[in-house]
């Protein structure tokens, strides 16, 4: 088989597979490999051979089968009882979205929604900046499905898998009219030479890596500067003990049915959300997280689980893993000091007797009162710049808004420009007082309903189209009322968590960060609680950028939008 090469820089010819971009090395010494004939390479630092055959490149070492022969065979039996697999080419080539045999169509289901995800928000974007074809590891090939989809789209594609049968493993090859490269060798030992791949993936296979650290640092070291890797379908829970709840029945059944409990090699098995932050820390990955929507039943699994006492079902996500450049931060780093200088030097020559204390500000276009212990939205920017985001085309005629800690209320205000019913909450006494003198001062006060609460506790069910939020940026427990409107320890959690249930069918949310904040993990609790987001309007302070993001509830209107 042959692929689509491109530019490969300073390489030899003769280290590369023939007719592809990829440059195989040692896996015992990640050295250079010669190349002895179109079938063959050649370690002379260790006097290793490897070769293709049938079609598929054998870079395992050795005693590598030899640990692994006791899992391949669990593995292969459990896969035949299950009865994988089938002698049609027309199974394969359906993968992932029809299952012909009819035995996994909830399986395939899960995986075709998880490949749309990744071809729609990583490898599309990703091949977008390149303007060239990716080369893409698919690690955990199986029976080549990704492969073949990913070759087929124009990118240089090596399947990397242990198995090398024809019903489910990388023989499955000759099935497919892609052309893309089949290699039998383990995750820890990428017979790959160092920077030279686009994109990684885990196709739902990381959970049986051994040491995540050590799998993951691998497939690093085989990425180009800029690379990405992705997790898919590898299941994550928020607590390990309903991890290793699901091992001990996976390998309850195991012996029930097959006699063994299939854990002959020993493997991680399943992700937590604090295991993949420390994965993040130790190796300097940065996560974006991506939940796919599955279906109704699905998302509502957690639910019945609570209700009947069961543990915490799995979740399947597309982790997406960057490591930042070493530059990148340098020059925004200066800036954001020198910024931080400039703001303080501001604070103390003009505006530090206007903070918390009664004061009068024009913002849009509007006068309000600032009452002390009050956030003050043209001081502090923010408030400021939520509010000149709103227009027409964000709050249509006649719509009904929700504006989420409302503060001095100048959100609320200036949406009443279109909206026809506003709700506006905030859970300090005083900004509701305030909130309340400038819904009277601004003459609204037939559209604006002025309520204290904590986020949505006052509301009692009721849906807006819009909803729009300036959220406390800063981790820890607020120490006065004022506070809150800085400090929080999860507020942006909660209120990702119950957003859903507060919009209509078109409804959508507006919501200002600001990177002196906890902007990742904030939009990752969005994206948790299965959101799509998109940048409304952003703008480029001295010390800070504020971003107003676009909230969409996924799946529940638009299932398909993958």
């Amino acid at each position: 088989m042959t692929t689509r090469s491109h530019d490969i820089g300073t390489l030899d010819s003769q280290q590369l597979i023939p007719g592809t971009p990829f440059s195989f090395a040692c896996p015992q010494c990640r050295g250079v490999l010669e190349r002895r004939g179109p079938d063959d390479f050649y370690c002379s630092n260790d006097r290793l051979s490897f070769h293709q055959v049938d079609g598929i490149w054998r870079m395992l070492l050795h005693e590598r089968a030899e640990y692994f022969a006791k899992f391949v065979q669990d593995y292969e039996t459990v896969r035949f009882e299950e009865r994988r697999g089938a002698d049609d080419p027309r199974y394969y080539q359906s993968l992932p979205f029809a299952d012909t045999t009819g035995r996994f169509t909830e399986d395939w289901s899960i995986r075709a929604t998880s490949f749309r995800a990744l071809l729609a928000r990583v490898i599309e974007p990703a091949g977008g900046r390149l303007a060239r074809p990716m080369t893409i590891l698919d690690i955990g090939a199986g029976n080549g499905w990704l492969s073949n989809h990913l070759a087929g789209r124009g990118h240089n594609v090596a399947a990397v898998d242990l198995l090398i049968n024809e019903a489910d493993g990388l023989g499955t090859h000759v099935y497919y009219n892609t052309a893309f490269v089949p290699v039998q060798a383990e995750f820890d030992r990428l017979p790959f030479a160092s920077s030279q791949i686009d994109l990684v993936v885990f196709n739902g296979s990381l959970h049986y890596s051994t040491d995540f650290a050590e799998t993951l640092r691998e497939a690093l070291r085989v990425l180009r500067p800029g690379g990405q890797l992705a997790i898919v379908d590898s299941p994550v829970y928020q607590s390990a003990s309903s991890g290793a709840a699901m091992v001990r029945e996976r390998e309850e059944q195991f012996r029930r049915l097959y006699g063994f409990p299939s854990n002959s090699t020993p493997s991680e098995n399943f992700l937590t959300f604090s295991r993949l932050k420390e994965l993040g820390a130790a190796l300097n990955l940065e996560w974006r997280l991506i939940q796919p929507f599955y279906s109704v039943s699905w998302a509502l699994r957690p639910l019945k689980a609570r209700l009947r006492g069961h543990r915490e079902p799995a979740r399947f996500l597309v982790m997406v893993g960057t490591r930042p450049r070493p530059w990148s931060g340098t020059a925004t780093s200066l800036q954001t000091a020198l910024g931080k200088r400039l703001v303080r030097w501001r604070y103390h020559l003009t505006q530090r007797r206007r903070y918390n204390r009664l004061s009068l500000e024009e913002v849009t276009g509007r006068h309000i009162v600032v009452l002390p212990e009050v956030f003050n939205p043209k001081l502090l920017h923010s408030g400021e710049f939520l509010a000149s985001v709103l227009n027409d085309c964000h709050i249509l005629s006649g719509s009904t808004v929700l504006d989420m800690g409302t503060g001095s209320g100048i959100g609320a205000v200036t949406a009443a420009t279109w909206a026809s019913r506003i709700v506006a909450v905030d859970i300090n006494p005083r900004a509701v007082r305030c909130a309340r003198i400038n819904v009277l001062l601004n003459e609204v006060e037939h559209k604006i309903d002025v309520r204290q609460g904590d986020l949505f506790v006052p509301l009692q069910g009721e849906r807006f189209d819009v909803v729009l939020f300036n959220p406390p940026y800063f981790r820890g427990a607020p120490n006065d009322a004022l506070d809150h409107a800085w400090r929080s320890v999860d507020v942006v959690e909660r209120f990702a968590a119950g957003l859903r249930d507060h919009l209509t069918a078109d409804g959508y949310a507006l919501i200002v960060l600001s990177t002196e904040g906890d902007t990742s993990a904030f939009l990752e609790s969005f994206e948790m609680n299965n959101f799509d987001i998109t940048i409304a309007r952003k703008r480029d302070l001295l010390h800070e950028s504020l971003t107003v993001y676009r909230l969409t509830a996924k799946g529940r209107f638009d299932a398909d939008s993958l």
